[in-house]
């Protein structure tokens, strides 16, 4: 007993340690494949540090109007204060001196108005006379300060075509809903393109809520959501669930343990194993994976670890009364070994999948197999070389029960050709092709951020156009050519688009527009002309003409140059043209698109190589299918395996075949029965069904021999505490979870029950 102690100790310093030293990934990007198409690989760039990704929207609600904007000015406030945020909306202008300066230096240049026609005498006349009568009214300062230095009103359009979101109504300096009760708005990008970092943005989001309660919200209520709350919800969802199966679980199978076997003891001996397997998984895994090792692939491949808890239980349980544990081992050991390759080898179809997730998976859990069974074999017996671990007889209805279906192999098959047949009626296995079934994020925060994103504005992240890659001249230019395409389409097959030469114009149209520029002699005179009968001085408008000598001349403005002198204007035009290595890559967001179709028509007719448009449904699809469809195949592929190593290490192809038929009959019958329930497939539930079908070749192998009594007897322990540690999850409210618990419980439930039935008929021992 001392020595299991001491193991038990050893191993938990050893995975101290290990957990210290090797990190553990929370960037669920780093989860997702690489892409198989430009559309794919640019779209899974763009979840790691793109700018749909990385906004929080909120909404501010419950109060008067006025203390709402109270509210949301100085949350905004706070939030710019942290330095976690880019980018702050919330109504107020945001434009200091500095920015304002280079602004209006550059307003010529980067002013979609600045044409010839705009600086004739009949353009000029309007503007004038609505300038006489802004300085009669209460818009007289700004007026005053910006009217005589640009009487085209270039500076105040780009301004308000900056800062301004149309949809929404400002009040008291913050945006309000311009439907429903009164709620104010604001949006906010998180800083450094955190993306699917869950750890990054749980960060910005705690920086969102303290920045709310220091404002003293009163009876305001903030609503929140953007991809970092739901990444922040999913953890917690997902915490929640695997604390409470896992307390639920660990209390339910030792208490069956030791109800079985009235001893303490085996629960020793099962930690062993799952403990070493666990340790051998995670160090390899992090060996070929760069030291570090993805958080899901560690959970699950931990949950598909559960194989190696029948390891202990069938060495205990098949112990003859005159063996020792070392010698019940090398008993057991062709069996048991045979089992665990078997086992390993089917989980080379995640090897071969090519998705990154899965790949680590296969390693961590294929690695821990082996290494429990090895454990189980040598190290176990020398841990308790004297142990007298005895199971309870199994209550006698469960042993009639069990003996009336041995044998039963016309039974089997039957049910087996049902399932098939009733999976063929309803049309085969459904794939799941909707990424958002499998969201832990409840309904009715999915529906508000529908709202939010409605009354804000924000990218409608389903369309997006990917520019470049190129130099940035090339990628703004690209945006321009978009741009003009767009144009028909606007309020027809989209409400807008959010394009980075809307902020920065292209080196050659700068050019342009200083060459559309009259020379200042030319403009005076025809400010002549244009202020006859009008009570302005000659000499008024000579900071005017001044400015178009220096608009002729400036360097054209570059993202460098904006970033320096107009941080504010600079954050908005970042998520949309950012570096790629050497080059430079650009995305146009589109908003609330109504015609798919036709935004894939127009990228088709302009035929440019640097403007790919990409419909990250339909492309998120298409990948998950061809994933699906390569891990199938690598799935057959493994089973082929299998098979081959069964006939070598059973010495017989027909022997090998019965041992694989309750294996395929319960991946049939549990294909079956989640069609039948509605469950679609993910790449998790063909994970699951590689895992049911390591714990099959574990029934299968032990009762295709002598099935006794006792034999029958420890596989049904296996069964039951298979279903205890797992088949739990099958009530978990994470999508996920549930699918791979519903998969498991089904699978265990039938492989058990075909290997029962397909084993020989042989008396019991006495």
């Amino acid at each position: 007993m001392r020595r299991l102690l001491a193991a038990l100790l050893l191993l938990a310093a050893l995975g101290g340690g290990l957990g210290a030293l090797v990190g553990v990934r929370a960037d669920l990007a780093e989860f997702l494949p690489p892409g198989r198409s430009p559309a794919s690989a640019f779209l899974f760039r763009e979840l790691r540090s793109g700018a749909a990704t990385t906004l929080l929207l909120a909404g501010i609600e419950g109060a008067a109007p006025a203390e709402l904007a109270r509210v949301s000015r100085e949350t905004a406030a706070g939030l710019r204060a942290s330095g976690r945020f880019d980018f702050v909306g919330d109504g107020t202008v945001t434009l200091g001196d500095a920015e304002q300066a280079l602004l209006f230096r550059y307003r010529y240049l980067l002013s979609p108005e600045t044409r010839p026609e705009a600086f004739t005498a009949a353009a000029l006349r309007p503007k004038l006379e609505a300038l006489l009568e802004g300085l009669r009214s209460a818009a007289s300062p700004l007026l005053a300060r910006f009217g005589f230095a640009d009487p085209t009103g270039a500076f105040l359009g780009l301004a308000r075509a900056f800062l301004a979101e149309s949809r929404l109504e400002v009040r008291d300096g913050a945006w309000f809903a311009a439907e429903g009760p009164p709620r104010a708005l604001l949006i906010a990008r998180a800083q450094g393109g955190a993306g699917l970092d869950a750890e990054a943005q749980g960060q910005a989001v705690a920086a969102f809520r303290t920045a709310f309660e220091a404002a003293n919200p009163g009876p305001a209520r903030l609503l929140l959501s953007g991809p970092g709350v739901f990444a922040s919800e999913a953890a917690t969802a997902i915490r929640a669930d695997v604390r409470l199966i896992t307390l639920a679980s660990g209390g339910l199978l030792a208490a069956f343990l030791f109800w079985r076997y009235r001893s303490l003891m085996l629960l020793g001996l099962v930690a062993v194993p799952l403990a070493v397997g666990t340790l051998a998984g995670f160090a390899v895994t992090a060996l070929a994976f760069d030291g570090k090792v993805q958080g899901i692939a560690l959970g699950f491949g931990m949950t598909m670890l559960g194989v190696t808890v029948d390891y202990p239980i069938l060495l205990a349980s098949l112990r003859r009364p005159e063996e020792g544990l070392a010698a019940a081992a090398r008993r057991i050991w062709p069996t048991l070994r045979l089992a665990a390759a078997s086992a390993a080898t089917g989980l080379a179809a995640m090897l071969g999948s090519g998705f990154p997730g899965l790949v680590q998976l296969g390693v961590f859990a294929g690695t821990g197999l082996l290494a429990a069974a090895a454990t189980t074999r040598w190290v176990l017996p020398w841990l308790l070389p004297g142990a007298r671990i005895v199971a309870r007889p199994l209550p006698r209805p469960v042993r009639a029960a069990l003996g009336a279906l041995r044998g039963r192999r016309r039974l089997a098959a039957g049910v087996v050709a049902g399932a098939g047949l009733l999976l063929a009626v309803l049309g085969g296995p459904v794939w799941q092709r909707d990424l958002s079934a499998l969201s832990p994020v409840p309904r009715e925060a999915q529906v508000l951020d529908a709202t939010l994103r409605r009354q804000l504005g924000a990218p409608d992240v389903r369309v997006l156009f990917a520019l470049g890659p190129g130099t940035e001249g090339e990628v703004l230019a690209a945006s321009e050519r978009l741009g003009e395409a767009m144009v028909p389409l606007l309020g027809t097959a989209l409400e807008g688009i959010d394009l980075p030469s809307r902020y920065l114009p292209a080196e050659a149209t700068q050019h342009s527009r200083q060459a559309a520029l009259p020379t200042p002699e030319a403009a005076e005179a025809v400010l002549r002309e244009a202020i006859t009968g009008l009570p302005f001085r000659p000499t008024a408008f000579a900071p005017f003409l001044a400015a178009l000598g220096e608009s002729r001349a400036l360097p054209p403005l570059d993202a460098a140059g904006l970033a320096a002198g107009a941080p504010t204007l600079a954050a908005r035009l970042s998520p949309l043209l950012s570096h790629r290595g050497e080059s430079m890559v650009g995305v146009a967001l589109a908003q609330d698109v109504r015609d798919t179709a036709a935004l894939a028509a127009v990228a088709q007719r302009l035929g440019d190589p640097r403007i790919l448009f990409i419909d990250v449904k339909a492309e998120t699809e298409g990948l998950l299918d061809a994933y699906g469809q390569a891990t199938l195949l690598w799935a057959l592929a493994g089973g082929v395996l299998v098979l081959g190593l069964l006939a070598l290490g059973l010495r017989s192809p027909g022997r090998a075949l019965r041992v694989a038929g309750p294996i395929g009959g319960a991946l049939l019958v549990t294909l079956a029965a989640l069609t039948l329930l509605g469950e679609a497939l993910t790449l998790f539930h063909l994970a699951s069904l590689l895992l049911l079908a390591g714990l099959a070749i574990d029934y299968s192998l032990f009762l295709a021999g002598d099935a006794t009594d006792d034999t029958m007897g420890a596989i049904l322990n296996c069964a039951v505490s298979t279903l205890l540690t797992f088949g739990l999850l099958a009530f978990c409210g994470t999508p996920v979870l549930h699918g791979i618990g519903l998969t498991v419980s089904l699978g265990v439930a039938s492989a058990f029950l075909l290997a029962c039935a397909m084993a020989p008929r042989s008396l019991p021992h006495a």
